[in-house]
């Protein structure tokens, strides 16, 4: 079970959850950063993949824009291990994405808003051109139109059930998941990983982490393994 974390904002959570066990380390990225919404520097950013590498962890960044070519720069400038794409993008551009992160060695995940049935066949369409599908809820506010996840909020976890029932990539649930509610997420939907960010910040910590909360969260996790 693949355990997922945002939007870290520093070496120190960095080092605290990769010594947790934490599979993925997740940083939400633009060029400048953004301190009050948890969001780091390219610079901040590199510095925290060349720490989770030292431990051998996948390091999963999210790219601050929608436009392809960009996102490209971006890839090349981090070397990430995963590319986490929150918003739609059409399946040409997928295709070319995923092309030229192949020759990067990156991977690639997309996040799926899961609203209703017909975020079945979206994941569906997109699963050829991806590495991992991750569903999570859809960001509801003008600030962030079309923005996927960080909502701290669940979504229909049926729909998310049939999701991972339909698609053959590993699908990772996000959403409102909690050191309270992981347990009956993964006994529900089966998912091949779980991510968490709102449930386990700092209240006004910028995106720094509690990390009594992310040690229970994992604990958990790693409880319903066995």
């Amino acid at each position: 079970m693949i355990i997922q974390i945002y939007a870290i904002v520093s070496i120190e959570d960095a080092t605290a959850l990769c010594k947790l066990g934490v599979d993925h380390i997740g940083t939400v990225v633009s060029w400048n950063g953004d301190k009050k919404r948890g969001i780091v520097s390219v610079g901040r950013a590199k510095e925290i993949i060349k720490t989770v590498r030292k431990y051998g962890k996948i390091s999963t960044v999210i790219v601050d824009t929608a436009n392809l070519q960009e996102i490209m720069h971006y890839a090349e400038e981090l070397k990430m291990d995963i590319l986490h794409i929150c918003h739609k993008m059409p399946s040409e551009e997928l295709k070319k994405l995923k092309e030229f992160l192949k020759k990067l060695n990156i991977k690639l995940m997309y996040a799926i808003p899961v609203i209703d049935k017909n975020s079945i066949n979206s994941a569906k369409e997109v699963e050829r051109f991806v590495d991992f599908i991750i569903l999570d809820s859809p960001f509801k506010s003008k600030q962030m139109n079309g923005f996927i996840g960080a909502t701290g909020k669940t979504h229909d976890w049926n729909i998310s059930t049939e999701i991972v029932n339909s698609v053959k990539k590993p699908v990772i649930l996000g959403g409102g998941l909690s050191p309270e509610n992981v347990i009956n997420a993964i006994e529900k939907v089966r998912p091949h990983g779980v991510d968490a960010k709102t449930s386990l910040d700092l209240p006004d910590g910028f995106g720094k982490k509690d990390i009594k909360k992310v040690e229970l969260f994992v604990r958990k996790v790693r409880k319903i393994e066995t």
